[in-house]
């Protein structure tokens, strides 16, 4: 029963991140027959242009593994046997595994902040959106794996798939964006929340702002 809800979840949010927003499939919404997809700014919805944004650093003493590898939920054996189960962050339309190396002697604390997006190298493949903070410790000394899950920026894109390779990128605030991170601060999220969210955003890369729905939606998670 848990599989299937798993597979239904996962369905729902693919039909999710291709919303745009009329209740029409994507694709179809053009005089060719053509997607109509929109843009927020650079690097979500249909631009194929880097994001923009303030840049996001480490803290001091840790590195990552770049580039930052694709995470295949059933195969975690290249994430250290990490499962989805471990998996920070939230959506799942964007799956990888990050690797930190901290060369201190005592634990870090590592801060994603809401708005952090992840690039594809390939504009074929979704950009990943975190939408809520999200804190990592990582162990002194070691070689730490962690599964991240994001929501997709990027309608008329793939999903992360195996050999996806990405980049820690900038965080984004385009117009609408910060009202979403809002919304979502200090929650306590679900995967079932995961479809509403991607709804969310899929609108707001799209250029199309929030809906009453979405906030309604987003308040009453």
């Amino acid at each position: 029963m848990a599989k299937r809800m798993g597979v239904v979840l996962a369905v729902a949010l693919l039909a999710a991140c291709s919303d745009d927003g009329d209740g029409k499939p994507d694709g179809g919404g053009g005089p060719d027959g053509g997607t109509t997809t929109k843009s927020a700014g650079p690097g979500t919805g249909s631009s194929k242009a880097k994001p923009e944004g303030a840049p996001f650093t480490l803290p001091a003493g840790i590195t990552l593994e770049t580039p930052l590898k694709s995470f295949y939920t059933e195969d975690p054996l290249d994430c250290d046997d990490k499962d989805k189960d471990d998996a920070k962050g939230g959506g799942g339309s964007v799956t990888l595994c990050l690797i930190f190396r901290n060369t201190t002697g005592g634990p870090i604390t590592v801060t994603l902040p809401p708005g952090l997006m992840l690039v594809s190298e390939s504009t074929k493949i979704q950009n990943g959106l975190l939408v809520q903070q999200t804190t990592i410790e990582v162990p002194a000394g070691e070689r730490y794996f962690v599964p991240l899950f994001l929501y997709c920026a990027n309608q008329d894109r793939e999903t992360s798939g195996v050999g996806d390779n990405f980049a820690l990128g900038p965080i984004i605030g385009y117009e609408g964006f910060q009202e979403l991170y809002s919304l979502l601060a200090g929650k306590q999220l679900t995967r079932e929340d995961d479809v509403a969210i991607q709804l969310a955003v899929t609108h707001l890369t799209n250029g199309e702002g929030l809906s009453a729905a979405d906030r309604a939606s987003l308040r009453g998670l």
